[in-house]
């Protein structure tokens, strides 16, 4: 297949439980690794998701931070952007439904965000 081919999305495996949402936000401060952290556990509680290993960040230094958290049932990835005003995005992969809405009420209340978006990626 080459490049120039438009490759349609489908659905590989229709059996299999999928859920994916992104949550972007601004805030006042910088979103840093220790808050990362502590946002990601909670997250699980909310989400009702188990958590098999992290949360673990890193920094990349002047481009901002990063986190991630394996849950039984996939994960989540986090970065924070030192932009004007700061930037947070929240990338969630489950096998395992969760709320969208109690998630985004709570990133946005946690965060005490400017402004927030989410949106639901369907497979």
């Amino acid at each position: 297949m080459t490049i120039e081919e438009k490759l349609e999305w489908k659905n590989l495996a229709p059996n299999l439980i999928r859920q994916r949402l992104i949550i972007e936000g601004t805030t006042e401060l910088l979103v840093e690794p220790d808050q990362i952290a502590d946002y990601l556990l909670k997250l699980a509680d909310v989400t009702q998701m188990e958590v098999m290993a992290g949360p673990y960040t890193s920094s990349a230094h002047e481009l901002g931070f990063s986190g991630w958290i394996h849950w039984r049932t996939s994960g989540c990835h986090f970065y924070s952007y030192p932009t004007n005003p700061p930037l947070f995005t929240v990338d969630t992969y489950t096998c395992k439904p969760f709320s969208v809405e109690e998630a985004a009420q709570f990133t946005k209340e946690y965060f005490s965000t400017k402004e927030i978006v989410w949106k639901e990626i369907k497979v």
